[in-house]
């Protein structure tokens, strides 16, 4: 005891322990690697308005879902975050899609999720819970049949852009008739193992994010582009795409869904391997809180400490155009574009993507090109939505180390 306090036996003793440590670590590094995840698929929840949501029977959910990342093994996130009542989850499982709509299997590929190691769970309300790791092969652009099965009554809030998906009541020991619906679903979140994915990018924001007034359910917005673009890219570029956008949201105040700075908590800071973080929110805040431009641009600072402090690279999009909507107009339009400038030349963000000159007509700025309106002069429809995703340069998105 005497030699190993003293000098000599502390130095002898701290080499042994930094071989034991190195060996250690040699060892489990491949275990490292195995594990890595990303986000592959996301669907950001909202609240649900009693009343006005239909209560649905206790039954079974058919998600039709694509994934923006590969990998060997996937994870699902159910939340009830926003629930009024807790949810009763039986069984939930996965199949490789039929076709390239509807909801149809292929069976022999249906696999079952498990939660510590148990087929059911209770979701409290206000919670998210992950599901056990699943060995399953998947891969870029591959299309899922994910189906939840519910023993309580459930309330997912209807919303004219919803997932589609199926439900099918339960009936005794079988089910009732199937119908669709559009609705944003307690599957909020589906991660993969990979351990070669290098980057994955949120797309945070509003209804402009979500894809509100775009008509395809599984390219939802201009995120839905830039996945496809990313799906072309060899693997070493390829990012996975994860849209986190909500119809009405708000950075600053709560419009629909808590604000964008503490929903960053949960719909940035929670998808596996995030690198990358696209910033389009501001519109709402402007248009229905009155928001001015130096108190946006403190939130987006607010929005960038958060990101840094987790790692993660911030890209800003700027506000597109909304002239003759009932949102934007008059005083509102010039904060927007005074916040836009602020964007486009501050460089307090590590890169822009300029939606506003996407998107905007050339012969009248404050309006959108009359082949991108959607016809509310605010939201693109679906080519608006196109060339939002192409204005992305996928430079931005280097992978990181």
């Amino acid at each position: 005891m005497a030699e190993i306090l003293s000098g000599t036996g502390l130095r002898r003793a701290f080499c042994v322990f930094l071989a034991f440590l190195a060996a250690m670590l040699a060892g489990a590094a491949p275990l490292f690697a195995q594990e890595r995840w990303a986000g592959a698929w996301g669907y950001a929840t909202t609240p649900r308005i009693p009343g006005v949501d239909p209560l649905q029977p206790p039954g079974t959910y058919f998600h039709r879902v694509k994934l923006t990342q590969r990998g060997n093994a996937i994870m699902l996130t159910l939340s009830n975050t926003e629930g009024l009542a807790p949810a009763t989850v039986t069984v939930v499982g996965i199949a490789a899609a039929v076709g390239t709509t509807g909801f149809e299997f292929n069976p022999t590929t249906l696999r079952q999720f498990f939660f510590n190691g148990q087929p059911n769970i209770t979701l409290p309300i206000g919670v998210s819970v992950l599901t056990d790791p699943l060995p399953y092969s998947t891969d870029v652009g591959q299309e899922f049949i994910i189906s939840v099965t519910f023993t309580t009554p459930t309330l997912p809030p209807w919303n004219p852009i919803g997932l589609p998906v199926a439900f099918a009541p339960s009936v005794g020991n079988g089910i009732g008739p199937i119908k669709t619906m559009q609705v944003r679903p307690y599957l909020a979140q589906i991660s993969v193992r990979e351990p070669a994915a290098r980057c994955t990018v949120v797309a945070f924001g509003d209804s402009i994010t979500d894809g509100y007034l775009g008509f395809s359910p599984t390219v939802r917005g201009w995120p839905g582009r830039l996945a496809e673009r990313m799906a072309l890219l060899p693997p070493e570029r390829r990012c996975g795409v994860v849209n986190m956008g909500i119809q009405g949201n708000r950075l600053l105040s709560r419009g629909n869904g808590i604000l964008g700075l503490d929903r960053f908590w949960r719909d940035v800071a929670s998808v596996p391997g995030a690198t990358h973080v696209v910033l389009l929110e501001g519109i709402n805040d402007i248009g229905w809180a009155g928001t001015s431009a130096p108190d946006l641009i403190n939130g987006y600072r607010q929005f960038i400490t958060r990101a840094r402090s987790l790692g993660l690279r911030v890209i800003a999009g700027t506000m597109t155009p909304a002239g003759g909507s009932s949102l934007i107009g008059g005083d509102k339009d010039m904060t927007r574009n005074q916040v836009n400038e602020f964007i486009r030349f501050s460089g307090a963000f590590d890169g822009v993507i300029d939606f506003d000159v996407a998107v905007r007509n050339p012969y009248a700025t404050t309006w959108l090109r009359p082949d991108s309106d959607s016809g509310d002069h605010l939201h693109p429809n679906d080519n608006g939505y196109r060339l939002m995703g192409d204005e992305v340069n996928l430079n931005l998105f280097a992978p990181m180390p």
